[in-house]
Protein backbone atom coordinates (compact mmCIF):
# COMPACT_ATOMS: atom_id res chain seq x y z
CA UNK A 1 0.00 0.00 0.00
CA UNK A 2 2.56 2.35 0.97
CA UNK A 3 4.61 1.57 -2.24
CA UNK A 4 1.44 3.11 -4.45
CA UNK A 5 1.48 5.37 -2.58
CA UNK A 6 5.47 6.78 -3.26
CA UNK A 7 4.94 5.52 -6.80
CA UNK A 8 1.64 7.57 -7.67
CA UNK A 9 3.43 10.62 -5.68
CA UNK A 10 6.81 10.34 -8.29
CA UNK A 11 4.57 9.94 -10.96
CA UNK A 12 3.01 13.01 -10.64
CA UNK A 13 6.58 14.81 -9.69
CA UNK A 14 7.95 13.32 -12.88
CA UNK A 15 6.25 11.88 -15.51
CA UNK A 16 3.05 13.29 -15.79
CA UNK A 17 3.81 16.51 -13.91
CA UNK A 18 0.35 18.85 -13.64
CA UNK A 19 2.22 21.79 -13.76
CA UNK A 20 4.87 21.49 -16.78
CA UNK A 21 2.66 18.77 -18.69
CA UNK A 22 -0.72 19.76 -18.12
CA UNK A 23 -0.22 23.60 -17.83
CA UNK A 24 -2.48 23.56 -14.26
CA UNK A 25 -1.80 26.12 -11.85
CA UNK A 26 1.21 27.50 -13.27
CA UNK A 27 -0.07 31.31 -12.80
CA UNK A 28 0.09 30.73 -9.29
CA UNK A 29 3.51 28.69 -9.54
CA UNK A 30 4.67 31.78 -10.94
CA UNK A 31 3.32 34.13 -8.28
CA UNK A 32 4.47 31.65 -5.54
CA UNK A 33 8.13 32.40 -7.23
CA UNK A 34 7.73 35.97 -6.73
CA UNK A 35 7.07 35.68 -2.78
CA UNK A 36 9.85 33.05 -1.83
CA UNK A 37 8.94 33.24 1.87
CA UNK A 38 5.47 31.57 0.99
CA UNK A 39 6.29 28.82 -1.20
CA UNK A 40 6.23 26.17 1.55
CA UNK A 41 2.94 27.31 3.79
CA UNK A 42 1.33 27.84 -0.55
CA UNK A 43 2.76 24.38 -1.42
CA UNK A 44 1.09 22.77 1.83
CA UNK A 45 -2.07 23.80 1.36
CA UNK A 46 -2.34 22.84 -2.48
CA UNK A 47 -1.11 19.42 -0.87
CA UNK A 48 -4.10 19.49 1.51
CA UNK A 49 -6.88 20.87 -1.19
CA UNK A 50 -5.34 18.63 -4.01
CA UNK A 51 -5.73 15.78 -1.01
CA UNK A 52 -9.18 16.57 -0.31
CA UNK A 53 -9.90 16.80 -3.96
CA UNK A 54 -8.67 13.88 -4.75
CA UNK A 55 -10.90 11.87 -1.96
CA UNK A 56 -13.90 13.88 -3.48
CA UNK A 57 -13.50 12.56 -6.95
CA UNK A 58 -12.58 9.08 -5.65
CA UNK A 59 -16.06 9.08 -3.65
CA UNK A 60 -18.25 11.32 -6.31
CA UNK A 61 -17.00 9.05 -9.18
CA UNK A 62 -18.76 6.04 -8.07
CA UNK A 63 -21.81 7.85 -8.06
CA UNK A 64 -22.07 10.71 -11.10
CA UNK A 65 -21.86 9.05 -14.72
CA UNK A 66 -18.94 9.30 -17.30
CA UNK A 67 -21.03 9.87 -20.69
CA UNK A 68 -24.69 10.69 -20.53
CA UNK A 69 -27.13 13.98 -19.73
CA UNK A 70 -25.83 13.89 -15.74
CA UNK A 71 -22.36 14.11 -16.57
CA UNK A 72 -22.53 17.62 -17.17
CA UNK A 73 -23.05 17.92 -13.26
CA UNK A 74 -19.71 16.23 -12.88
CA UNK A 75 -17.67 19.40 -13.28
CA UNK A 76 -20.05 21.54 -10.81
CA UNK A 77 -20.03 18.61 -8.28
CA UNK A 78 -16.20 18.77 -8.17
CA UNK A 79 -16.35 22.72 -8.05
CA UNK A 80 -18.98 22.46 -4.83
CA UNK A 81 -16.92 19.98 -3.31
CA UNK A 82 -13.53 21.70 -3.51
CA UNK A 83 -15.62 25.08 -2.17
CA UNK A 84 -16.77 22.72 0.95
CA UNK A 85 -13.31 21.96 1.24
CA UNK A 86 -12.25 25.68 1.66
CA UNK A 87 -15.43 26.57 3.96
CA UNK A 88 -14.23 23.96 6.42
CA UNK A 89 -10.34 24.64 5.76
CA UNK A 90 -10.78 27.96 6.39
CA UNK A 91 -13.67 27.93 9.63
CA UNK A 92 -11.10 25.23 10.97
CA UNK A 93 -8.05 27.23 10.90
CA UNK A 94 -9.94 30.33 12.01
CA UNK A 95 -10.85 28.52 15.25
CA UNK A 96 -7.47 26.70 15.99
CA UNK A 97 -4.73 29.31 14.88
CA UNK A 98 -3.83 32.26 16.07
CA UNK A 99 -4.98 35.85 14.41
CA UNK A 100 -1.29 35.81 13.42
CA UNK A 101 -0.69 33.08 11.82
CA UNK A 102 -4.23 33.62 9.87
CA UNK A 103 -2.93 37.11 8.79
CA UNK A 104 0.14 35.21 7.15
CA UNK A 105 -1.73 32.10 5.85
CA UNK A 106 -5.53 33.46 5.13
CA UNK A 107 -4.41 35.27 1.57
CA UNK A 108 -2.96 31.49 0.19
CA UNK A 109 -6.01 29.83 1.59
CA UNK A 110 -8.36 30.78 -1.36
CA UNK A 111 -6.28 30.67 -4.10
CA UNK A 112 -4.90 27.62 -2.70
CA UNK A 113 -8.07 25.92 -3.02
CA UNK A 114 -9.39 27.31 -6.03
CA UNK A 115 -6.02 26.44 -8.03
CA UNK A 116 -6.59 24.25 -11.18
CA UNK A 117 -4.37 22.13 -9.92
CA UNK A 118 -6.89 20.97 -7.10
CA UNK A 119 -9.62 21.41 -9.71
CA UNK A 120 -7.77 18.94 -12.45
CA UNK A 121 -7.15 16.19 -9.38
CA UNK A 122 -10.60 14.51 -9.75
CA UNK A 123 -10.45 14.28 -13.47
CA UNK A 124 -6.83 13.03 -12.91
CA UNK A 125 -7.93 10.48 -10.86
CA UNK A 126 -10.12 9.23 -12.74
CA UNK A 127 -8.51 9.50 -16.11
CA UNK A 128 -5.37 7.49 -14.32
CA UNK A 129 -8.08 4.82 -12.87
CA UNK A 130 -5.86 5.61 -9.49
CA UNK A 131 -7.23 4.16 -6.35
CA UNK A 132 -7.62 5.85 -3.35
CA UNK A 133 -4.23 5.24 -1.95
CA UNK A 134 -2.89 6.04 -5.40
CA UNK A 135 -4.83 9.06 -5.29
CA UNK A 136 -3.31 10.12 -2.30
CA UNK A 137 -0.10 9.82 -3.56
CA UNK A 138 -0.40 11.58 -6.50
CA UNK A 139 -2.25 14.51 -4.57
CA UNK A 140 0.85 14.31 -2.55
CA UNK A 141 2.82 14.11 -5.36
CA UNK A 142 1.52 17.28 -7.19
CA UNK A 143 1.82 19.68 -3.87
CA UNK A 144 6.01 18.42 -3.98
CA UNK A 145 5.58 19.41 -7.84
CA UNK A 146 4.14 22.41 -7.17
CA UNK A 147 6.48 23.39 -4.60
CA UNK A 148 9.80 22.19 -6.94
CA UNK A 149 8.16 24.00 -9.63
CA UNK A 150 8.13 27.38 -7.26
CA UNK A 151 11.46 26.26 -6.55
CA UNK A 152 12.75 26.30 -9.88
CA UNK A 153 10.72 29.63 -10.62
CA UNK A 154 12.39 31.49 -8.24
CA UNK A 155 15.60 30.55 -9.42
CA UNK A 156 14.67 31.10 -12.70
CA UNK A 157 13.24 34.87 -11.99
CA UNK A 158 16.60 35.94 -10.76
CA UNK A 159 18.79 34.70 -13.61
CA UNK A 160 16.36 36.06 -16.13
CA UNK A 161 17.02 39.44 -15.12
CA UNK A 162 19.92 39.66 -16.70
CA UNK A 163 21.35 43.55 -17.83
CA UNK A 164 22.56 42.17 -21.18
CA UNK A 165 19.13 40.35 -21.98
CA UNK A 166 16.96 42.98 -24.31
CA UNK A 167 13.81 44.86 -22.33
CA UNK A 168 11.58 42.96 -24.37
CA UNK A 169 12.98 39.50 -23.00
CA UNK A 170 13.99 40.62 -19.43
CA UNK A 171 11.91 39.04 -16.13
CA UNK A 172 8.67 37.51 -16.68
CA UNK A 173 8.76 37.14 -20.80
CA UNK A 174 11.96 34.98 -19.93
CA UNK A 175 10.31 33.14 -17.23
CA UNK A 176 7.78 32.08 -19.54
CA UNK A 177 10.13 30.95 -22.33
CA UNK A 178 12.29 29.06 -19.69
CA UNK A 179 9.20 27.17 -18.57
CA UNK A 180 8.14 26.79 -21.63
CA UNK A 181 11.54 24.78 -22.33
CA UNK A 182 10.76 22.72 -18.99
CA UNK A 183 7.49 22.21 -20.13
CA UNK A 184 8.45 20.55 -23.31
CA UNK A 185 11.10 18.22 -21.40
CA UNK A 186 8.14 16.52 -18.93
CA UNK A 187 6.12 16.27 -22.57
CA UNK A 188 8.66 14.34 -23.66
CA UNK A 189 8.62 12.30 -20.66
CA UNK A 190 5.13 11.83 -20.98
CA UNK A 191 4.74 11.27 -24.12
CA UNK A 192 1.91 13.95 -24.66
CA UNK A 193 -1.08 12.34 -22.71
CA UNK A 194 -2.08 13.91 -19.92
CA UNK A 195 -5.27 13.45 -19.17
Amino acid sequence: MFLKLVLAALLAVGAENLLFVGGSGFSRALRAAQRPASIGIYSLLITWFTLLSAFAGVWLNSFLPAYGTKAILRSSCFAAAAAAAYLLTSLLMRAVLPARAMKKIGPLLAPSAMNTIVLAMPYAQRGFSLDPVQAAGYAVGTGAAFYLASAVLTHAEAKCRNPDMPEAFSGLPASILYVGILSMAFAGFAGGRVF
